[in-house]
């Protein structure tokens, strides 16, 4: 016995029990995907598998692309990656070229994130000095909380955003405490973070400017410190010229069709309503959020600034979050809203992160926080006991929300006539002859991509200004399925598109009638696409609202190579992204071993 507790001890001891625990609980929480052998399609999935497909391609082929999205999005030419998280986006591709299926890929890709997230959130419990116990169950219950599990449960990309915000707090927290910008720390947590999910970096920046606000106040030395802030500033954005230069270029010259004006905000809210309690903040997580407020305000005078100002942030994003402001009211006075935010819950990701945070700190700070303190019990193992019955909860709330996605699943697998579970989206299975068991089991994870189509229209090129007061007016949805999905069936023969090895693509198709005919080819252009018809560069004679193009095609076979020009300049940026990654690595290395050697 005595040498089983030693053993025990030990385990519990090593460098290695945080990833025992962590892997045990995303095990746990993925348990009825590999139980059942299938994936949850839900609201996101085939946009972003479809994403990840086309950058995994890329590495299967060697046939890079930065801009064209050449395999995935019916291989429109369209561009995607580049504009939402294009590192992130070739790492999962990496992920999907080595999975054997989407069911593995999902599978994996759902334990990466939270993997990511809880020790990202243990990481920012030890810097501040959250026992080491305690900081493990703070990352458990960050992994399988609502903010990250939303990618698993339903791929909504914010709970994947949400896995990596921890590790700009961490440098944001220690510039708190030191009253020092970490320049290192601070410019790549957020260069990650824009390299993952912009809207959670802008969500995570505009939450730390307070906490930088107060450290300027306090610090002795403000100039070091305003030195620093510039010299972090100009390293960020090296580190993400390929992410904001791009945008900036695209941008400026097309017209794109943004995400969809959400009209009901307020509806997307956390509240107490059955879908807020299940998928946004269940109510043991409401019940922390709470008892962390209830906490601040009852000791704000005993608290120190960290605290207070860690505190009065989360609190303030909570209420951002909430249905108490008049969303309603809001996106009527600020029509932006409605694409640029959309879902007021996203703001949620903030509280999760700080009000964890500062539990962490309570519990390693007041013996008497979550115990029987009226009966004179300050116990370690009734808050231990207290604290795995909030998890137990939660997880609870997690299997319920991913069975329904799962019986979905199932279903489709048993029949062909099962009704696809996503908004949208449209089956081609039997045309090609196939069942949706094999696109979700088949090692050919081209199946599910061909047969399975999702017409999401974001970031397509129009030939008019888009925006929320015209956006239903375009159709952007029926015009995606009708001119650059369904039509590719609709001409006989078909269109055939084949992707060179300098990332270009070529496509042919055969043109019956006798005489020079108008054709609307199943592809995009941008201001930059540049296109070759028949070995002679054409402009098209027509651009649809959805940038489908349309060119003169002559008698019998005609061959449409489409490119992406990117010139000096974008050869600039991408040079700018490398050498400055390449540095911060070199960097980070050369000090440490520095350290290593002054310690010995």
């Amino acid at each position: 016995m005595e040498q089983l507790r030693n053993a025990a001890k030990k385990v519990h001891q090593s460098r290695f029990f945080p990833l025992l625990v962590f892997g045990l609980l995303g095990l746990i929480a993925l348990s009825g995907l590999i139980l059942n052998n299938t994936l949850i399609l839900s609201v996101d999935t085939l946009f972003h598998f479809n994403r990840f497909y086309d950058t995994a391609e890329q590495i299967k082929n060697g046939t890079y692309n930065y801009f064209q999205m050449n395999y995935g999005f019916s291989q429109t030419g369209r561009i995607v990656n580049a504009l939402y998280g294009p590192a992130i986006a070739y790492l999962c591709g990496l992920i999907l070229y080595l999975s054997y299926n989407w069911i593995v890929f999902e599978i994996a890709i759902s334990m990466f994130a939270m993997l990511v997230a809880a020790f990202a959130m243990y990481w920012l419990c030890r810097v501040n000095n959250v026992k080491r116990d305690y900081a493990i169950i703070i990352g458990g219950l960050y992994m399988t909380g609502s903010s990250v599990f939303g990618w698993v449960s339903t791929q909504q990309f914010t709970g994947f955003g949400a896995a990596f915000v921890p590790f700009f707090f961490i440098g944001v927290t220690l510039m708190l405490r030191r009253l020092k910008i970490p320049v290192i720390g601070i410019s790549v947590g957020m260069a990650i973070l824009m390299q993952t999910h912009i809207l959670s970096s802008l969500i995570a920046f505009s939450a730390a400017v307070p906490m930088i606000i107060v450290s300027l106040i306090l610090t002795k030395n403000k100039w070091q410190m305003i030195r620093d802030g510039i010299i972090t500033s100009v390293l960020t954005l090296a580190l993400t010229i390929n992410v904001w230069g791009v945008m900036l270029s695209i941008f400026k010259n097309n017209y794109l069709i943004p995400t969809f004006p959400n009209l009901e905000m307020q509806f997307n809210t956390v509240s107490f309503e059955a879908y807020s309690l299940q998928t946004i903040a269940k109510p043991m997580e409401l019940l922390i959020f709470l008892y962390v407020t209830y906490y601040i305000i009852t000791r704000w005078k005993r608290l120190d600034y960290v605290f207070r100002t860690i505190g009065s942030v989360a609190v303030f994003f909570f209420v951002l979050s909430t249905n108490a402001l008049p969303w309603e009211r809001l996106q009527f006075d600020f029509p932006k809203l409605t694409t640029l935010i959309q879902f007021p819950k996203r703001f949620v990701v903030i509280p999760f992160v700080l009000f964890f945070l500062l539990l962490g700190m309570i519990l390693s700070t007041d013996k008497n926080a979550l115990t029987l303190k009226p009966l004179h019990y300050p116990s370690r193992v009734f808050t231990m006991v207290l604290l795995f019955f909030v998890y137990a909860l939660n997880m609870e709330t997690n299997f319920q929300s991913m069975n329904v996605g799962i019986s979905q699943t199932v279903a489709m697998k048993q029949s062909i006539e099962a009704q696809l579970p996503v908004n949208h989206a449209f089956s081609y299975d039997k045309k090609f002859n196939r069942t949706y068991k094999q696109d979700f089991e088949s090692h050919n994870k081209t199946y599910l991509i061909q047969d399975i189509i999702k017409t999401t229209p974001d970031y397509l090129p129009s030939n008019v200004a888009v925006n929320e007061a015209n956006y239903y007016q375009v159709h952007p949805y029926r015009n995606n399925h009708i001119q650059l999905i369904k039509h590719n069936f609709k001409i006989k023969g078909g269109y055939t598109k084949k992707v060179n090895k300098d990332g270009s693509m070529t496509i042919t198709w055969r043109n019956h009638h006798s005489k020079t005919t108008r054709y609307r080819v199943t592809v995009v252009k941008y201001a930059a696409t540049k296109l070759v018809l028949n070995g002679k560069k054409v402009k098209p004679v027509n651009i649809s609202k959805v940038g489908a193009i349309t060119v003169n095609a002559k008698p019998g076979k005609n061959v449409l190579k489409v490119s992406y020009r990117t010139g000096l300049g974008m050869d600039v940026i991408f040079l700018v992204t490398v050498v400055s990654w390449m540095g911060v690595i070199c960097y980070v290395i050369i000090k440490r071993f520095k350290n290593k050697k002054s310690n010995q």
